[in-house]
């Protein structure tokens, strides 16, 4: 009787569906999604990042939840970021010109303040298609 009420006594304090791993940082790309065919002129990137605080600032010894995320494009940095929204222009120069027309690989990661990656390593990738007659304005 004593251990029945002692494993409810956890259960409400902890919750029925409590995740050891819930504090792990994700990523999540949100927009585009493998296989679209979207604007370079810019290329936006939305994504969600749970569980770690996204900063520009270099730390030494940073904390395990403080980083900035890379975006690749075809295996080479175009942007480093502090944002969830992420906006991409002429890879590699960013000069302002339009992502080129054609298949692009993209990347992303996170990494820690000091720019050390995490580990476990948290990114994704997907393969989109820039074309830019998509793009208005």
């Amino acid at each position: 009787m004593l251990l029945a009420s002692l494993a409810a006594t956890l259960l409400a304090c902890t919750g029925t569906n409590a995740d050891s791993t819930s504090g792990a940082p994700s990523l999540t790309l949100i927009s585009p999604v493998d296989g679209d065919t979207v604007c370079g002129g810019p290329l936006e990137v939305v994504t969600k990042v749970e569980n770690f605080t996204l900063t520009n600032q270099t730390i030494e010894n940073p904390p395990p939840n403080e980083g900035h995320m890379h975006v690749y494009l075809n295996g080479q940095e175009a942007a480093q970021s502090d944002s969830e929204n992420v906006t991409i222009t002429d890879e590699p120069n960013g000069d302002g010109a339009p992502v080129n027309d054609g298949p692009w690989q993209l990347s992303l990661d996170l990494a820690l303040a000091d720019h050390s990656p995490l580990v476990p390593f948290v990114g994704t990738y997907i393969y989109i298609t820039v074309d830019n007659t998509l793009c208005t304005g």
